[in-house]
């Protein structure tokens, strides 16, 4: 897998003037299956968690005592939102959004005539 960016982070003001807002740290990994999101949660409960898939946008929220987390993500087309996964662990949210069979690359068997 290779690191790619696609971070389309649009700064969202806070509802609450009391909360500190944060943008957590993401790694994004891209291969012919999809993408693989690691992003730093730490604190946050899976019940203060948020993730909506909406393509091409992914957005991440979350929320602890006094902080709020938000990322948004521009993944391009050709993504299945009906397979897209969300686990966190240890502090950190694990997604991984699968591409489509239609424009996953396919092995094309050669045969002797």
């Amino acid at each position: 897998m290779t690191a790619n960016r696609f971070d389309t982070n649009q700064a969202e003001p806070t509802r609450a003037p009391e909360a500190r807002r944060l943008t957590p740290a993401v790694d994004i990994y891209e291969n012919q299956e999809g993408f693989l999101i690691l992003a730093d949660l730490p604190g946050v409960e899976p019940s203060g968690l948020n993730v909506e898939f909406n393509p091409p946008e992914l957005r991440v929220r979350g929320e602890t005592t006094g902080l709020h987390y938000e990322r948004r993500f521009e993944l391009g087309s050709g993504l299945d939102p009906t397979t897209t996964s969300a686990e966190l662990k240890n502090g950190v949210l694990r997604i991984e959004v699968k591409k489509s069979q239609a424009v996953r690359p396919r092995r094309i068997e050669v045969r002797a005539s």
